[in-house]
């Protein structure tokens, strides 16, 4: 199973919390209150307020509600959602992704489970982690920046791409996801981009040379494709080298 990487994570505008119960201690991280309750450490809710500021989940003028909480071994990321958003597939899907990198990111691979809940912050569904044992794919990390590839590429080529990404200042500590593949006739760079961009004739250009200068600055001047993908990497468009 390829890894999922969300760019656009769950924003959605939720309504306030409106009940008496004591949801924990309380945390704001811009516009996301964050309750956390003494089964987890305060260390442990500033680093997951500080992967939603990364990932722009706190983004937003109207309020966001979350909590963090631990059953037995399993982290639980609560969270208050529209009326009928725990019945959307692809709201789930996303909500799968989201725990995987969760957990992956900021628990160190412990299980992770997201509650999508009403105002009361009660569950009304339980979604759970895609299983993590698939070893077809490896990550190598680059100031912050994560490149995923398989067999079909070394890791002195993952590296020399890494190292350019950081020359080139693709690379600046946020969180980053590509993937990078070798194919029948050169190499993949998988990148999720807006969909503003997929058919931006000026930005494809600047694809373009970007691609020209892997190729050249990494990949001993052989052929590079750059896929522009949405938040789940389904490729948009290709933009080639040539």
């Amino acid at each position: 199973m390829k890894r999922v990487v969300i760019f656009m994570f769950i924003a959605v505008t939720v309504a306030a919390v409106v009940s008496c119960t004591n949801y924990g201690k309380k945390k704001m991280f811009d516009s996301t209150e964050l309750y956390y309750t003494d089964k987890v450490t305060e260390s442990e809710a500033d680093a997951v307020g500080k992967y939603l500021k990364e990932q722009g989940f706190t983004e937003g003028d109207e309020t966001k509600t979350v909590q963090l909480t631990k059953e037995g071994d399993t982290y639980q990321f609560r969270m208050v959602v529209k009326e009928g958003y725990e019945k959307d597939e692809e709201y789930i899907a996303i909500a799968e992704a989201f725990a995987y990198n969760l957990s992956k990111d900021v628990f160190k691979g412990k299980e992770v489970e997201i509650h999508l809940c009403d105002t009361k912050l009660e569950t009304l569904k339980v979604v759970k982690m895609p299983e993590m044992g698939d070893n077809d794919y490896q990550i190598m990390e680059f100031d912050g920046t994560e490149i995923e590839y398989d067999e079909s590429v070394t890791k002195s080529e993952v590296k020399a791409v890494g190292n350019y990404l950081m020359d080139s200042g693709f690379t600046d500590g946020t969180t980053k996801s590509i993937i990078l593949l070798k194919e029948d006739n050169g190499y993949v760079f998988y990148m999720v981009s807006s969909k503003d961009y997929w058919e931006d004739e000026d930005f494809a250009a600047l694809v373009k040379e970007f691609a020209l200068s892997i190729s050249s600055s990494a990949l001993n001047d052989q052929y590079v494709e750059i896929a522009l993908c949405d938040e789940y990497f389904n490729p948009m468009r290709y933009v080639s080298m040539y």
